[in-house]
């Protein structure tokens, strides 16, 4: 049995002691699945980071990357640097990422300049100077199937998933008067003390 695999098997042993559902083993797998991304959801956790370089042949001003071929579940853009023709990163122009609604330079409805947005599963970036490629920080998502499964929620401070979990399996049981006393442990308790110890830096 490999890491991974233990680790899932240990979540869900966790939230099956919470439950005392044995018997729904099933539904406790796609709640461990379901919480484990719930969790890792709640802020822009920096352990959630991932860095992507990525090399172009030809120099850009405009470029779109496709998300989901490029950045491994892909949840958004933390920073991006442009690269010089050796393919190093450089400072300036800084490229700022932006909302899809902050495109537009608001006295003359041009397209600005040095941003980056995401649009649907594109990733586009337009800068003044040429550029060789970015060096992309980004958000993504934990791997949650058993033989995949990596959290460092789950290995540093589990509870918010088991409880969370524990929650999902009681609420679609039928059980929902413990279910929300777990839900509002979750909330005022554990989903804080995650987000004070492990919280540094912000996503857009």
């Amino acid at each position: 049995m490999s890491s991974q695999e233990a680790l899932y098997d240990s979540m869900v042993a966790d939230v099956v002691t919470i439950t005392n559902r044995p018997d729904l083993a099933e539904e406790t797998k796609v709640a461990v699945r379901t919480a484990t991304l719930s969790v890792h959801m709640l802020e822009s956790f920096p352990r959630d980071v991932s860095t992507e370089l990525v090399k172009l042949p030809n120099a850009f001003y405009v470029a779109g990357f496709d998300t989901q071929v490029l950045f491994p579940r892909f949840r958004g853009v933390s920073t991006i640097r442009i690269l010089d023709s050796s393919f190093a990163p450089v400072e300036f122009p800084a490229i700022d990422v932006v909302e899809l609604g902050d495109i537009y330079d608001p006295i003359y409805g041009t397209l600005k300049n040095n941003i980056a947005y995401a649009a649907g599963t594109s990733l586009n970036v337009r800068c003044a100077v040429p550029a060789y490629g970015c060096l992309v920080e980004y958000f993504h998502l934990p791997q949650v199937r058993r033989e995949s499964y990596n959290s460092w929620i789950a290995q540093l401070y589990p509870e918010p998933i088991i409880y969370k979990a524990a929650s999902i399996v009681l609420a679609t049981n039928g059980n929902e008067e413990k279910s929300k006393s777990l839900d509002t442990y979750c909330k005022l308790t554990l989903n804080p003390q995650l987000t004070q110890n492990f919280l540094t830096s912000a996503m857009r």
